[in-house]
């Protein structure tokens, strides 16, 4: 190169020079012809900016003071060519030159003792930076998106916990209001079957709310089941079927509207699995109604 480089020729060279890739001679020429161009000085600042910031894209880890010798020794002979003082130094066959990184297991990249002479090595060495860099910042990307996953998931099973717990407070709340609320009537149920079984029925007139409370019922039959019933003096109304548990409890809970002065009595009959439109059995558990 000569201090007369065209244009095309100083502005293949412009990456080199980002990147301190070229000798003395040949950085000499390119910038002397980048004083003179404004595209090229633009240009130039530009890659200069790219390259700086390559070295933040990964973290450092500690460099050996063998690695240290290595590049103080080539600092100081570029130094030495940039002043006219010394010839440029070659790097040994063997010499490695590391770019920081946090990844282990990605190996030293080797540099072959032309490269500062080879515009093929320089351009190779320059892929290897970003790809190093590249592959670094893949790690990085990989976990940060796996925290934000466990953060997430964490966050949807508090969020559904916290949803169920307030699902169940204010059922909770609701369930209480309808046993004792001011316009609560109740109806005590009883029977003299063997496991005399006993219930009350809560009906909270203000918002038409039935709630069923049942104790020691026997275990329907296998394809039985019990049914609730609303009785008037022309209907037989369902409030729906039941099982009671192991222990022979059960809360059955139901909405309907009907005058106050409607109800005769409450009902509970043995019924097929499915239910039945009108009761087929005799009730085994009645109680008329009442006031609280």
């Amino acid at each position: 190169m000569t201090h007369g480089m065209a244009h095309e020729e100083a502005h293949e060279s412009l990456e080199a020079l980002a990147l301190d890739a070229l000798d003395a001679a040949e950085r000499a020429a390119v910038m002397a012809h980048v004083s003179s161009c404004a595209i090229c000085r633009e240009e130039v600042t530009q890659l200069r900016s790219a390259a700086g910031e390559l070295s933040y894209a990964v973290a450092p880890i500690p460099m050996s003071a063998a690695q240290r010798d290595r590049i103080r020794a080539r600092l100081v002979g570029r130094a030495a060519a940039d002043r006219g003082q010394a010839h440029e130094l070659v790097p040994s066959a063997n010499a490695r030159i590391l770019v920081p990184h946090n990844a282990h297991d990605i190996a030293p990249i080797p540099v072959p003792s032309n490269w500062m002479t080879s515009r093929a090595s320089w351009l190779a060495f320059a892929a290897s930076v970003i790809a190093v860099a590249s592959v670094t910042a893949l790690f990085q990307v990989s976990r940060e998106r796996d925290v934000l996953q466990d953060a997430y998931r964490l966050s949807s099973v508090r969020s559904a916990t916290l949803d169920s717990l307030r699902d169940a407070v204010q059922d909770r709340d609701e369930l209480i209001a309808n046993l004792t609320g001011p316009q609560v009537a109740v109806m005590t149920l009883a029977s003299s079957g063997v496991r005399a079984p006993s219930a009350r029925m809560f009906w909270d007139q203000a918002v038409n709310k039935w709630t069923f409370v049942a104790h020691n019922l026997p275990a329907p039959k296998e394809g039985r089941t019990y049914q609730l019933w609303l009785v008037t003096a022309s209907a037989k109304i369902s409030a729906g079927t039941f099982t009671p548990g192991a222990r022979g409890d059960a809360v059955v809970r139901a909405t309907y509207a009907l005058a106050k002065d409607a109800l005769s009595a409450v009902a509970v009959t043995d019924e097929p699995q499915s239910g039945s439109p009108q009761p087929t059995t005799v009730p085994f558990i009645v109680g008329t109604a009442a006031t609280r």
